[in-house]
């Protein structure tokens, strides 16, 4: 919070400087030079004569103190966002010419992740390959909803491999899903901090848990009964809950976390044979699961234009690096494209 301007407190005159002002008090003498209340003066002795003082000694010019270190984010030269300086100027000067266009857009995106639900909803994101963007499509989407609506949202990374969800969201510890499912089966739930006392926060309302202990349990998937008991708790404290499924679209395990989903969100590699892969793992997920509103996104390459159509992640490099996401290093594109998917996919939750 910024430091308040101070009035100041309410100095008076010391006694002294009152005194004067006021003069001596009736039949009181003054030396000549003296203060208020002296006795008369005496005959001025001779002054001593005073010897002058010896010039002072030059001494050596203390060194100057180092300057403080720059913070380590300050001494990386280069530090890199989602555009570069060119791409910056280039979206400003035509945003000013389309008299706003891409202000708007992310206004009606935000419009649309603030929109009223009854019940907690949950989302889950599939891949229809490996290494499509699963993790990072979740993390981002969790943070913007949070950050958003400033309601609790809960993560989940429940692939049947390895996830990083936790890092990419910038988790201070391990939260295991086990231990939350755990709690939930042997003690009760009444209060949002009960719902989080297994969990990590990720701030801006994002909570989460993860699979950690994925190498035991990979030939062991989630059951059906087990996975509807953590996401109904869930749903009562959570306004969101968003899982990431991995990239299984048709593995029992993805079965158990999309027969309790109302929406899901498939996430797919650009390229036309990866647009027949979505369309067929589309086709598949329709017959097997008419209740599920479905959602598609394409995270592009570097090696791609951007594309600023619907359905469309752009290339950023903050994202590439796959450290802890800061929703402010985001580029421009990038920031509306993932508010736009993140509103089509709660419009999509609240359907069902």
């Amino acid at each position: 919070m910024a430091d308040q301007p101070r009035a100041g407190f309410p100095f008076s005159p010391p006694p002294a400087a009152a005194a004067e002002a006021a003069g001596p008090p009736p039949g009181t003498t003054t030396a000549a030079g003296g203060f208020p209340g002296m006795s008369p003066a005496r005959p001025a002795a001779a002054a001593p004569v005073r010897q002058p003082a010896p010039p002072p000694v030059p001494r050596a010019a203390a060194p100057a103190a180092p300057a403080p270190a720059a913070p380590a984010a300050h001494r990386k030269a280069g530090r890199k966002g989602g555009d570069t300086l060119w791409e910056r100027v280039r979206f400003e000067v035509t945003d000013a010419v389309t008299s706003g266009a891409l202000s708007e857009r992310l206004i009606r995106a935000s419009a649309d992740v603030e929109a009223p639900i009854t019940t907690g909803r949950r989302i889950v994101v599939l891949g229809t390959a490996g290494g499509a963007g699963t993790t990072t499509v979740t993390a981002v989407l969790a943070k913007l909803l949070g950050s958003i609506r400033q309601e609790a949202v809960m993560a989940v990374d429940a692939t049947d491999q390895t996830g990083l969800l936790l890092q990419r969201l910038g988790a201070g510890g391990a939260a295991p899903l086990s231990f939350l499912m755990q709690q939930f089966r042997t003690q009760p739930v009444r209060t949002l901090p009960d719902a989080t006392t297994n969990t990590a926060a990720c701030g801006n309302q994002v909570f989460a848990a993860a699979r950690t202990d994925v190498r035991s349990l990979a030939d062991s998937p989630l059951t059906l009964a087990e996975w509807t008991d953590v996401s109904s708790t869930l749903s009562r404290f959570m306004a969101v809950s968003i899982v990431d499924a991995g990239a299984s679209p048709l593995s029992r395990h993805a079965g158990a976390l999309l027969e309790t989903a109302h929406a899901v969100v498939l996430v797919s590699p650009p390229g036309e044979d990866e647009s027949l892969r979505r369309q067929s793992v589309q086709d598949a997920l329709a017959s097997a699961f008419p209740h599920l509103q479905q959602v598609g996104v394409t995270v592009q390459s570097r090696a791609q234009a951007a594309t600023s159509g619907e359905g469309f992640l752009p290339f950023d490099r903050h994202l590439a690096g796959g450290g802890a996401l800061q929703l402010s290093r985001l580029g421009s594109r990038t920031r509306i494209a993932a508010t736009e998917a993140a509103g089509r996919a709660l419009l999509a939750a609240n359907r069902a």
